[in-house]
């Protein structure tokens, strides 16, 4: 079943974020060929409250696949170039939903 590995968080240092961390983060994916389906700076808020700026969705073949890719040593090696460049970081997994 299809896993989908969602972050929030506010930017705090969009040049590193953007410059640094992102094309090393894309470049641990391979192995792993999720599909990239969000990466939005501009997110609405329609319920609730938050400070975030910046959504990430990643679609995985199942839930086993996106824990082998964060837990990786290639992206536990720059996860700090992330964690460096935002606050209030949230990420969740979250299988398909299959009714």
């Amino acid at each position: 079943m299809a896993a989908y590995l969602i972050f929030t968080h506010k930017v705090t240092d969009a040049d590193t974020l953007n410059n640094v961390y992102l094309p090393k983060a894309v470049e641990t994916l391979g192995p792993y060929a999720p599909e990239i389906l969000i990466v939005d700076e501009n997110i609405e808020v329609i319920e609730g409250d938050t400070g975030d700026t910046r959504t990430v969705m990643l679609k995985f073949k199942d839930r086993d696949e996106a824990k082998r890719w964060y837990n990786s040593p290639e992206y536990q090696a720059i996860v700090n170039l992330r964690m460096d460049s935002i606050s209030g970081a949230r990420a969740v997994l979250c299988d398909s939903f299959e009714g």
